[in-house]
């Protein structure tokens, strides 16, 4: 550490177990007011930590953050001159993204530091942060498996650590993306990302992937597939001059086989796939039914046996229609919220009972209109592209874990409200650890980076 006095020292250890405590706490639920005060508690003991000099300004990529300052800026011009509901339009920004920004700073004081902190045993940081999730998913077994032990039947598709299945696999994919780097870095290069060795990667592994199919969430599934062959194509493009075709191709369809047979395993176990694609069909014509705006007081519609549709895919799927329709109706949207997607329903003179969408892009569409999206993909794509220019250049492993986390939760944003509460501060307080590491020197990379400093 650059200061090796035992009260900086201390800090810095208990700076990161503060860290740490709140990465644990983020999912748990009804702990809102923990949460802010362990934010506040980590700001302070991250300025002690982690000063803010010219260097940390040096270190952070002008792209993301005017991308994003154009995106804030025309969420609160929206809610000030377009929304009809100014007052609340920016009651939800304060409450949605002042945390989330709080979270972001937090990030890149703690990932300027842990740049600083490597000595070629990988990132202590982000050992930390993965341990926190293995130890959840941990958790989360246990409770199943305890539950089978009680009564004889495991426990699937109900999370009592978090509350539900979907803040669950939300960071369970948080975790393997992370395992995925490491186990990228060792075969690749033979280097480590995580200060673990290959059997705690692989524990670590183990558990999320248990964890995953016992919470039964179908769009946790989808996400690992992704994630998985996004892993496999940079893989292919990183690794193939160094390590040989056939070497390539043999990892790569040792890891599609393992994916694709947990892929099967979750498709028989959940009987929500068979009846998916006639659901479907049903759904997308919305004007035909009445149950996607209000399930309470009309019966969801019959598949062709008799039986109702899949109410989960039947509602998303039917309310990503009523968004685009919504787009093209009110393309400036209603004012940034939680629940705008409703309140963009009630305009259209639907007597609705739904609150928010089930997917952040619809949400926002509805809430800050067309621009807003835009400006949001924008951000994202910079985020994208200055993790590839850090891994294509550097082969930074940090490079490579903000490209597959900021398209996993753009993928799992379509299709999930992800873009909301604590698990869009989870994504700020992550994507600000790495953002210090897009312009950091090769010395600090795991992976090739320090061979070619």
């Amino acid at each position: 550490m650059p200061n090796d006095s035992w009260p900086r020292r201390l800090t810095t250890y208990a700076s990161y177990a503060a860290v740490f405590l709140l990465v644990f706490i983020w999912s748990i639920p009804h702990t809102i007011a923990l949460r802010y005060v362990l934010l506040c508690a980590v700001s302070l003991l991250a300025l002690c930590t982690c000063p803010i000099d010219s260097s940390l300004r040096r270190a952070l990529p002008v792209p993301p953050l005017l991308a994003f300052g154009l995106f804030a800026a025309w969420l609160v011009t929206q809610a000030i001159f377009v929304s009809g509901e100014t007052a609340w339009a920016l009651r939800e920004l304060k409450s949605q993204y002042l945390p989330a920004l709080v979270a972001c700073a937090i990030g890149i004081l703690f990932g300027r530091h842990d740049v600083e902190a490597r000595d070629g045993r990988g990132s202590a940081l982000w050992t930390g942060i993965a341990l926190v999730f293995a130890l959840q998913s941990a958790i989360a077994v246990g409770q199943s498996a305890w539950h089978w032990w009680q009564h004889g039947e495991l426990l699937r598709q109900i999370v009592p650590l978090t509350g539900g299945k979907l803040e669950m696999s939300y960071i369970i994919n948080i975790l393997l993306t992370i395992l995925s780097v490491d186990l990228f870095c060792r075969i690749s290069d033979g280097k480590t990302f995580l200060r673990l060795p290959l059997a705690g990667t692989l524990t670590c592994l183990a558990f999320g992937m248990g964890a995953s199919y016992l919470a039964g969430s179908r769009n946790g599934v989808i996400g690992i597939a992704l994630l998985t062959f996004t892993a496999i194509a940079l893989f292919l493009i990183s690794a193939r001059t160094r390590l040989g075709t056939w070497k390539v191709a043999s990892i790569s369809a040792a890891l599609v086989i393992a994916v694709s047979g947990f892929a099967i395993a979750s498709y028989k176990a959940d009987p929500r796939w068979q009846v998916f694609a006639e659901t479907a069909r049903i759904a997308i014509d919305i004007d035909k039914q009445q149950a996607w705006y209000d399930p309470v007081t009309h019966p969801l519609p019959l598949l062709n046996c008799g039986k109702p549709v899949d109410e989960s895919a039947y509602l998303r799927i039917a309310w990503l229609a009523a968004g685009v329709r919504v787009a093209g109706e009110i393309p400036w949207g209603v004012g940034y919220g939680r629940n705008a997607f409703a309140r963009a329903l009630k305009q259209q003179h639907y007597d609705t009972r739904v609150g928010h969408s089930h997917s952040g892009f619809i949400d926002l569409l509805a809430g800050a209109g067309i621009p807003a999206v835009l400006l949001w993909l924008a951000f994202i794509g910079t985020l994208i592209t200055t993790g590839w220019r850090a891994f294509s250049r550097l082969q930074s492993p940090d490079g490579l874990l903000l490209i597959l986390l900021t398209a996993g939760y753009t993928g799992r944003m379509l299709i999930e409200s992800v873009s909301r509460d604590h698990m869009l501060q989870i994504f700020f307080f992550l994507t600000g650890v790495l953002l210090p590491l897009a312009l950091s020197s090769g010395k600090t990379s795991g992976v090739r980076g320090r061979e070619q400093a």
